[in-house]
């Protein structure tokens, strides 16, 4: 939704119109730390704002005819943003119907994967009622109506929509990371065998033993933070901290893997040199 943003930010700083509350220009606001889907739609605000600055300034035109053209222009702009908006929210949309949740849902870890989907899309189905509303005040706004009409969407966005899409986000995320804590379990397992086995055969003076739970306590610390992330997700935290925490728990599982590792080093030494 990059060009709604500038658009709709740029859209109350033409000529006397201005409005000195309008919020922060794309230049002057921090990016969002979280990605979110982006539809770079037909409206242009440079060109925009020349539009209507052509207008404003063509002394040919009677005020009436001025504000004519303006508020045709404005309205035109307007429900191309509009159209924009709905497009990123139906992209929105697929992209969290594609999330593809673990075979148990996320239950392994407490947490209940279609449950957050459906709150998600119940939330975009509400970013979809709210523009079309907005649409449906374009045809009857005058000019100040306009305006009124782009910087609440701008409002709006910035409170409910941006957030939004940073949990699709972090949703999708979180889904696909269930699938490396899923082979690490899997690894885990059959490490232990190998030296329970190895155990049954030869003295290792509880270092293999010892080891194994190292890599044991590493691998649960990685998927307390693992279900620690999901919690976030379904309990509708701010998405910058719940990306943190789904950073924190790669970050656990890489150490885990760490100890797999050394595990698996001193495994090594306890079976027969190859010939």
């Amino acid at each position: 939704m990059k060009t709604f943003f500038i658009f709709a930010s740029a859209f109350f700083i033409s000529g006397s119109l201005a409005f000195a509350d309008a919020g922060p220009s794309p230049a002057s606001a921090p990016a969002p730390s979280v990605p979110v889907p982006t539809d770079d739609c037909a409206v242009v605000a440079p060109a925009d704002i020349a539009a209507l600055s052509a207008i404003e300034n063509d002394a040919t035109l009677t005020p009436s005819q001025e504000l004519t053209r303006e508020l045709t222009l404005r309205k035109q702009l307007l429900s191309e943003t509009i159209t924009c908006a709905v497009q990123d929210a139906n992209v929105l949309k697929e992209t969290l119907n594609a999330v593809v949740l673990p075979a148990d849902g996320g239950a392994a870890v407490g947490v209940n994967g279609e449950a957050i989907r459906s709150r998600l899309s119940g939330k975009i189905d509400d970013a979809l009622n709210f523009y079309a509303i907005e649409s449906a005040k374009v045809n009857g706004a005058g000019v100040s109506a306009t305006q009124a009409i782009a910087k609440e969407m701008l409002a709006w966005r910035t409170v409910n929509y941006v957030p939004l899409a940073g949990d699709v986000t972090n949703f999708g995320l979180w889904a696909t990371n269930q699938a490396l804590f899923e082979t690490a379990g899997n690894r885990l397992t059959q490490t232990g065998r190998v030296v329970t086995f190895i155990e049954g055969i030869t003295t290792t003076n509880g270092s293999l033993q010892a080891a194994l739970e190292a890599a044991q306590a590493s691998f649960t610390a990685a998927q307390s933070a693992n279900a620690a992330a999901g919690s976030a997700i379904g309990e509708a935290q701010p998405a910058d901290m719940t990306l943190g925490l789904i950073q924190q728990s790669l970050q656990s599982l890489a150490n885990a893997y760490q100890t797999f590792s050394d595990l698996n080093g001193l495994i090594q030494n306890f079976l027969p040199a190859s010939n």
